[in-house]
């Protein structure tokens, strides 16, 4: 019986079809180049090779977009008819798929999480359960995840650097930042193409406000990750978070112009990261709504999707800023919509978290702060439940910082001020903030 790259037994018994599956699987772990190409070029090889049809179905379903609903279902249907032929690992793969794809994201996880468990050198479901975490924001389960997997592997093998990069992030989004970057430079250090490892590291100076260490950690190594990397549009968002904390107006818009989104997308992912990136640029007073209108041209076939309400509450921010009112109502009632009669996890998180988020957005752009900072407020503690990290939900606290600010709530924007700058010390645009502050006061008190 084949193995895959990692040992794995697998069911095809084409060599070649298996080449391929490798080259897929490294560009997945990786997020680089086109797997689903790699993984079509295996299937030609081999049309009944489970394996393969469960992991192209997983990393479509993974992107959080019904654009890929159609060949998620065909990987499926697909891998289903040759089930028969393939092992128990690879019908869980396809399980954990179908979970994920029909928006049980908390089972999905758990299936996933289980294989790894049982197969900890299948690097795949050791990563796709790491993804779901960040998701559905299971902090523990993604550090735990990989480092349970790092048992099963020696130094220098093939996937140990990678495993070192995942835990690195679930270190970072626990909070031990001082792990967190010790993993994730050892991961790079292993290879300097893996962008998630990169990104690990950037997250660890973000959440403690070290420009003068984040922007040399990614600049520099950029001509490493960068090049073929499907991730690099979001290690470029870093870099640029990184140049606005230092105000640096001119080269945060330079970096969205030609790193973050160059040209049209239908890349989800890269969506969010735009939206979010001008709405930072916007609460600063920059005017970027040329930009937003193209984003929010292109986002406009996702306002009533209903898959994932971290992408509804992008869409929000989008249409705001490209003044598309139409649009906003459209993307409120249909999570209005999930939230009343939905099942299945998104109706949850919508529920919970991205209604409320959602309105308060509406709410910060009519000019109504109170109510604006009373919705993040109720929901901030709890909004890993609908996923991203804390660098993209600190897109909350900055939009409740300048309601507080606009509407005059001085002790709100005090706290939040002084909350920010303990967490970042270093930090100029946290430092700009309780200078603000500190001027409401005098305002106040000269008044």
């Amino acid at each position: 019986m084949l193995s895959d790259r990692y040992g794995n037994a697998v069911s095809t018994k084409s060599q070649a079809a298996l080449d391929r599956f490798n080259d897929a699987l490294e560009l997945v772990r990786l997020y680089r180049g086109d797997p689903i190409a790699a993984l079509d070029a295996a299937i030609a090889e081999d049309g009944a090779f489970v394996n393969a049809w469960a992991v192209r179905a997983g990393v479509l379903a993974q992107q959080t977009d019904k654009l890929y609903a159609d060949e998620v279902e065909r990987s499926l249907r697909a891998g289903a008819a040759a089930a028969e032929h393939a092992n128990e690992r690879e019908r869980g793969l396809l399980a954990a798929a179908l979970d994920f794809h029909e928006g049980r994201y908390h089972d999905g996880v758990v299936r996933y999480a289980r294989i790894a468990h049982e197969h900890p050198r299948d690097v795949f479901a050791v990563q796709s359960a790491h993804v779901g975490c960040f998701f559905v924001g299971r902090q523990q389960d993604l550090r735990d995840g990989p480092l349970q997997a790092l048992r099963a592997f020696k130094r220098g093998e093939d996937g140990y650097g990678v495993l070192l990069g995942m835990a690195a992030f679930g270190f970072e989004e626990c909070g031990d930042y001082t792990r967190a970057e010790a993993y994730g430079r050892e991961a790079v250090e292993i290879d300097g193409r893996d962008g998630w490892a990169v990104h690990a590291v950037a997250h660890v100076h973000e959440m403690r406000g070290d420009v003068d260490r984040g922007i040399p950690w990614l600049r520099d190594s950029a001509g490493v990750w960068a090049p073929e990397s499907a991730f690099a549009y979001h290690n470029w968002w870093h870099l640029a978070l990184l140049h606005l904390d230092r105000g640096e107006i001119a080269e945060v818009l330079r970096l969205y112009d030609e790193k973050v989104r160059p040209a049209p997308s239908d890349v989800m992912l890269e969506w969010v990261d735009a939206a979010a990136l001008l709405w930072r640029l916007r609460l600063e007073g920059v005017d970027v709504a040329t930009r937003f209108a193209p984003l929010a041209e292109s986002m406009a076939r996702a306002a009533e999707d209903g898959v994932y309400a971290f992408n509804d509450l992008h869409c929000v921010m989008a249409f705001i800023g490209a003044g598309r009112e139409g649009d906003v109502a459209r993307t409120l009632e249909a999570m209005r919509k999930t939230a009343r009669i939905g099942d299945g996890d998104n109706a949850e998180m919508t529920r919970a978290v991205g209604l409320p988020l959602a309105e308060a957005f509406v709410a910060f752009e009519a000019g109504r702060f109170g109510e604006c900072v009373e919705k993040i407020a109720a929901v901030r503690g709890i909004a890993q439940r609908f996923g991203g990290s804390h660098a993209q939900r600190d897109i909350l606290t900055l939009t409740a910082l300048h309601a507080a600010i606009r509407g005059g709530m001085e002790a709100t924007a005090e706290a939040l001020a002084a909350e920010r700058l303990t967490h970042k010390p270093t930090s100029p645009w946290a430092a700009s903030f309780a200078a603000k502050v500190a001027a409401m006061r005098g305002t106040r008190v000269a008044a």
